[in-house]
């Protein structure tokens, strides 16, 4: 009985060991995924174009985070790549006589004029190890660089330029401002254009800073909400602009549109969605739902969806795990007023909603109202 007693004590003793022993090396392996995907110029397949993954959208173009690799004959490549958010893009060099990219200097990343570049439309991408993301990249050619000008407003500098699709003006496009990364580009942003004419053109004044510009078209005339299928979207590849006082930076600013639907975890966000009623539980049509990042929700949302239809469902798509602030307006930028609805979710006394990467959020309902009554 003795010596089974030590017998089994040995044996457990070994199996701790061989624990010790193997766990460590599945955790290690299970904190790398992949990214799959395909680069695309119009509508054909891009062989030997150079996939690279940045941590933060300042580095774009510059050194990226992980090594590169090069899509195959049929466009197609596959990355390994850590646990977390990446901002892909994608280039193929037709200028210059450097082609490998990993003897590359880190100036040789940006693309030059008559090169072809992309900057992922559904950026961030979430790497999941359990999980693959699928992609399309589809690259544009970039254009000329211009000359900036002099300003004749007073203290002031600006952006000007013109949206264009394949070289030819776009109208309809908004252009999005951003002060920084940290919503991904996502949501209204610091500053909205007016819609660009036939001839593409935009204009704006501002004040000394550094900006981040996106430009989207929705076909449903939207100016928030997911973008669809058939919708327009662009990312300079020279973000950010720095703006200074007396001049004006001029661009040509092309964009793409949006011809996939890709795999869940392959755009980098996760779903949250609901449903907004009234006061007696019918669902409200033309709301938006806001999702915040200060308990206070009075500052600008971080995320906002598009309009509610007639069933009052709203869909968010959130690129970062963290804590967040759910409400719903009828008006959006400008301060509540009375007349209009407003709301905040209630599944929580701080309406906040908690948000795991890659795990889907339903059935939140929030009820709005509308403010001083009718």
């Amino acid at each position: 009985m003795k010596g089974s007693a030590i017998k089994n004590a040995s044996s457990f003793f070994l199996i701790c060991a061989l624990c010790f022993l193997v766990f460590p090396v599945a955790s290690s392996a299970a904190q790398t995924g992949y990214v799959t995907g395909r680069v695309m110029f119009h509508a054909k397949p891009m062989p030997g174009a150079t996939v690279t993954a940045y941590s933060d959208p300042v580095q774009l173009f510059k050194q990226p985070s992980a090594p590169p690799v090069t899509s195959g004959p049929d466009g197609r490549f596959k990355m390994k790549l850590p646990r977390g958010s990446f901002y892909l893009a994608a280039m193929e060099k037709l200028t210059g006589s450097n082609k490998n990219p990993d003897a590359r200097p880190a100036a040789a990343w940006r693309p030059a004029p008559g090169d072809l570049y992309a900057f992922y439309g559904g950026n961030p991408v979430i790497i999941d190890p359990l999980k693959a993301a699928k992609i399309t990249i589809n690259l544009m050619v970039k254009p000329k660089d211009q000359e900036p000008t002099a300003c004749k407003e007073k203290g002031k500098g600006g952006i000007e330029g013109t949206v264009t699709l394949d070289g030819k003006p776009l109208d309809g496009v908004t252009i999005y401002i951003y002060l920084d990364s940290d919503s991904s580009f996502r949501g209204l942003g610091y500053y909205m254009s007016p819609p660009t004419g036939v001839d593409g053109r935009f204009k704006m004044r501002m004040n000394e800073g550094t900006y981040y510009l996106v430009a989207r078209k929705r076909m449903n005339r939207e100016v928030t909400g997911p973008l669809s299928v058939g919708d327009y979207y662009g990312y300079l590849d020279i973000n950010p602009l720095v703006v200074h006082k007396g001049k004006v930076l001029h661009v040509e600013f092309p964009v793409m549109m949006k011809v996939e639907k890709a795999a869940p975890g392959g755009q980098g966000f996760t779903v949250v969605s609901g449903t907004i009623k009234d006061k007696n539980g019918k669902p409200l049509k033309g709301m938006y739902a806001c999702l915040y990042k200060k308990d206070t929700m009075t500052n600008r949302p971080a995320i906002v969806s598009g309009k509610t239809g007639a069933d009052g469902v709203f869909r968010l798509e959130v690129p970062f795990s963290g804590k967040y602030y759910l409400g719903a307006r009828s008006v959006l930028g400008k301060p509540v007023d009375n007349g209009q609805y407003w709301g905040r979710y209630d599944g929580n006394p701080d309406h906040s909603v908690v948000i795991v990467a890659g795990k889907t959020v339903g059935g939140l309902d929030i009820t709005a109202d509308v403010v001083g009554g009718k």
